[in-house]
């Protein structure tokens, strides 16, 4: 809990407004609307049930909220937050290991209106990144969320040259799943 707790999440970040280290309750009320549904996306990217990212989303601004708690880099706080409260509902108390554990892939955790709004190609989309593996779906979840390979390396506890890996075999396995590459060849082909 002290490390979730803990507000030195060491990520430069240019996509948040201010660097102005904020008490964490202003900040939870400031950012919970917008940042919520966001946060959850982010662990559903990640492999999370939706029961499970909506716990976990919850949980990171509870931890927010702590008091004496000021964070100077909000968004990608509440990111590795709710990433660890994730995995940590993943791990049993009697099970140790090093690496994150792979999710059973699952695609029930549309909301109706999601579900109402998804389209096909979406869903294909959404099947193949959970079929990815742990650390290639990771190293995608922040980049679609719009964090520097530099960010989510710090973020992950990896280095720049690892995050590129796993984006690079990341986007050759939804290229190949997708049979973007004969596309590709096609148009070419006529050109």
């Amino acid at each position: 809990m002290e490390d979730a707790l803990s507000a030195d999440v060491d990520i430069a970040e240019p996509l948040e407004a201010t660097a102005v280290s904020l008490p964490g309750i202003e900040l939870a009320e400031a950012l919970h609307h917008h940042q919520y549904p966001a946060l959850v996306r982010f662990l559903l990217l990640h492999g999370a049930s939706w029961p499970e990212a909506q716990d976990a989303a919850q949980d990171a601004f509870t931890q927010m909220c702590a008091p004496g708690l000021s964070i100077t880099h909000p968004r990608a706080w509440l990111r590795t937050v709710a990433w660890r409260s994730w995995v940590r509902q993943q791990v049993k108390l009697e099970e140790t290991c090093e690496e994150m554990p792979e999710s059973q892939i699952s695609l029930h955790w549309q909301t109706p209106a999601q579900a109402a709004e998804m389209g096909e190609e979406e869903r294909r989309v959404i099947a193949l990144l959970l079929q990815l593996p742990a650390k290639q779906r990771a190293a995608m979840a922040w980049h679609l969320d719009g964090f520097t390979t530099e960010e989510s390396a710090r973020a992950m506890g990896t280095t720049q040259a690892a995050v590129r890996q796993n984006l690079t075999r990341a986007r050759a396995a939804l290229k190949t799943g997708l049979r973007l590459e004969g596309h590709f060849e096609q148009a070419e082909r006529k050109v």
